[in-house]
């Protein structure tokens, strides 16, 4: 009874191995199953290659000689040479000291060989006197018809472009965009309309007439630049100029109430059209001030971050979407002359704050 108690008990052990599996020891046999399988296909190649009956030798590779005329230049390993020289130049770079020099000596002999190769191969085709193709006639063959080229793709490109760059600056620029881009593409419309009509009379006349080449957009790139440049301009505040707190243009805003009632020895400073609308502060030295600053752009986030001469942050907020605003407590400053800024548009919105002694 006690022996058929024990191949029972063997029985329910091995099932419970299969219903309810120990996965973590299963996986760690799983290096030892695919060993188990690579050695079993490798035995299984091995017989497949016994199997195989004898095999022919073929005949040595036949290099093919070029057509008359041609010229095939020989193989060269000036490619791999170079290479190798710039993967000992990047290496050095990373790795400063003998590797860099390595790899500048390799990369220029590699060049030099390369020059010298080429040198050879224009002497020997220069010797050969090789005929040239005659000339082929201008415009497309009888019977062809090739449709004329056109400066729509190129216009659509720069559309695209002041578009992207209006989303980064929003306001005129982007406005511009739109109407640059979509000015490109009812052209480009217009110009298959065109192609579409020659094609149908081509129907009735057994003929397709080619398009006029077309002319220089003159006019579009002179209208589009001179509205662009209105459209930076503005948007870089220089157009019309921003006036200060106080209203003086550019100049010094002394600790002041805010526009929206704020307390005074309070700064205030406006985000509009992604530009400050003060380009100069003052307050006084290492007292602690409140700046209440106004992000007014839509959608566009902002920041008011101090620098000292060096350019290190002395002050730095936290960015925000407009249209809101927040009172920044900035710490005492030592006296001197600091700059301001928008981290995300440092080059559009920047200025100087004084700290007095």
């Amino acid at each position: 009874m006690d022996l058929l108690q024990n191949i029972w008990n063997g029985i329910l052990n091995l099932t419970k191995l299969l219903v309810i599996p120990d996965w973590g020891g299963l996986i760690l046999l799983l290096p030892v199953f695919v060993g188990v399988i690579t050695v079993l296909f490798v035995i299984w190649l091995l017989v497949q290659y016994r199997r195989i009956g004898k095999r022919r030798r073929r005949p040595g590779r036949i290099t093919p000689p070029p057509p008359p005329g041609v010229h095939m230049p020989g193989p060269t390993y000036a490619p791999i040479f170079a290479a190798a020289g710039t993967f000992l130049l990047f290496l050095g770079l990373v790795f400063p000291g003998p590797l860099l020099v390595l790899g500048i000596v390799g990369l220029v002999l590699a060049l030099l060989f390369w020059g010298r190769e080429g040198l050879r191969e224009y002497a020997h085709v220069a010797e050969e006197h090789i005929a040239l193709p005659p000339p082929q006639p201008a415009g497309p063959p009888a019977g062809v018809h090739v449709p004329g080229p056109t400066f729509r793709p190129i216009l659509a490109s720069i559309g695209v472009f002041v578009l992207f760059l209006g989303l980064v600056y929003p306001g005129p620029i982007l406005a511009v965009g739109i109407l640059f881009l979509v000015g490109a593409l009812l052209g480009w419309l217009n110009d298959a309309r065109k192609e579409w009509n020659r094609t149908v009379a081509a129907d009735t006349t057994g003929h397709l007439e080619n398009g006029p080449d077309p002319r220089w957009p003159k006019a579009t790139a002179w209208v589009f630049g001179v509205l662009t440049v209105f459209a930076v301009l503005i948007t870089a505040g220089v157009i019309p100029p921003h006036t200060a707190v106080g209203g003086e243009s550019g100049g010094s805003a002394a600790p002041s109430a805010g526009p929206s009632g704020g307390p005074p020895g309070e700064l205030t400073v406006v985000a509009k059209n992604v530009a400050f609308d003060v380009k100069t502060l003052s307050t006084a030295a290492d007292k602690p001030f409140k700046v209440l600053f106004d992000n007014q752009d839509a959608g566009t986030a902002h920041d008011w971050d101090v620098l000292d001469a060096s350019g290190k942050k002395v002050y730095d907020s936290k960015e925000f979407p407009g249209v809101a605003q927040k009172t920044l407590d900035v710490p005492g400053l030592a006296a001197g002359t600091y700059k301001f800024e928008c981290s995300i548009h440092p080059a559009l919105m920047n200025g100087q704050l004084t700290v007095g002694g």
